[in-house]
């Protein structure tokens, strides 16, 4: 009987050992030390909203260019033309309460910007104390000057090798802003709807 016992015991040693050999070591489930949260709002998965936007299409007259532009859901827009007759304009008005970007395109006179650095030029221009670079989707490049003291911005593009100059081939670009100053926000608001302009 003690052999059997003794036989009995070694073929499970021998069994359980070519298991281990075969299949490594059991495994078994890990839980963490600390209960986790299955409630949804435990961490937020919502994502930022995103602003809708319009594209409009304005301009096309005289020497200017059609364009289209990107116009946040949160800004209003008008439009006043006169494609005909004596009198030819055509008119875009972006507004979103104090702030104000004006394209305007009629037979108006042109001039050259002057940036720090450039030395002055004969006959009219406009002086600008900073600026910031932009581009359109046309791959046109513009400047958002600013004159040390106003409530706004003027809107350059540049022209060929003679340096940059007013109106843009998208015609006149002003910005008007609340006395206080532009926000760093509307700042950014402004400059992404003036790069989305594009011409068609």
């Amino acid at each position: 009987m003690k052999y059997v016992l003794t036989i009995f015991i070694t073929a499970v040693i021998v069994l359980a050992a070519a298991t281990i050999y075969f299949k490594g070591f059991p495994t078994f489930p890990k839980y963490p030390a600390t209960p986790v949260a299955t409630e949804s709002s435990a961490v937020s998965t919502a994502t930022p909203e995103t602003t809708t936007k319009a594209t409009i299409k304005a301009g096309g007259i005289l020497v200017f260019k059609a364009y289209t532009v990107d116009v946040p859901s949160d800004w209003q827009y008008s439009k006043e033309g006169a494609p005909s007759g004596d009198i030819q304009l055509d008119k875009l008005t972006l507004t979103k309460g104090a702030y104000k970007i004006t394209i305007y395109q009629a037979a108006t006179g042109g001039a050259p910007c002057l940036y720090p650095g450039d030395p002055d030029v004969e006959g009219p221009s406009s002086r600008f104390t900073s600026f910031v670079e932009l581009t359109t989707q046309t791959g046109d490049k513009l400047r958002r000057g600013e004159v040390s003291g106003s409530t706004g911005f003027t809107v350059c593009e540049k022209q060929g090798t003679n340096g940059y100059g007013q109106p843009t081939s998208f015609g006149h670009i002003s910005i008007q802003v609340p006395a206080g100053g532009a926000t760093p926000a509307m700042i950014l608001e402004i400059d992404s709807i003036l790069s989305s302009l594009k011409k068609i």
